[in-house]
């Protein structure tokens, strides 16, 4: 399985990032290109539904949880597996380290580094927002 990890340290402690960025359903309070944000409790488990501006939905199934971490997947096109992880670490006590870490198996090989550039603009993104929510950017 390949990993791929971007993070961003922050100027404030680790509690304050996570009350912003932590919830898994709420992610629109960081992720202004979601208009809606539903969440669905399941046999199968928790999902969150996301609708984006453009009218896009998508379907995230929550597979872990912990005090400053979440992790969820969804069906990925060309991918066997994928899993993204949102965690918040103390680097002190004021300041933090978000991490975004996304685990996939690919269908083709041959795609790695296409969708590894995908993904690492992608995790890039949400970081440079989560730290504009945060009033960090």
């Amino acid at each position: 399985m390949h990993e791929l990890v971007t993070y961003e340290d922050i100027s404030l402690p680790a509690d304050a990032v996570w009350a912003v960025i932590g919830d898994f359903v709420r992610i629109d309070k960081w992720a202004k290109l979601v208009t809606d944000a539903k969440l669905e409790e399941t046999p199968e488990g928790k999902f969150r539904v996301l609708t984006l501006q453009n009218g896009q939905s998508f379907r995230e199934r929550l597979v872990d949880e912990g005090p400053h971490h979440y992790t969820y997947t969804l069906p990925r096109a060309g991918m066997k597996t994928y899993l993204s992880t949102v965690s918040v670490r103390p680097v002190s006590d004021s300041s933090s380290r978000i991490e975004l870490i996304i685990r996939f198996e690919l269908e083709d090989e041959a795609s790695l580094d296409e969708q590894t550039a995908q993904m690492t603009a992608f995790c890039r993104s949400n970081l440079k927002a989560m730290k504009r929510a945060l009033g960090a950017a």
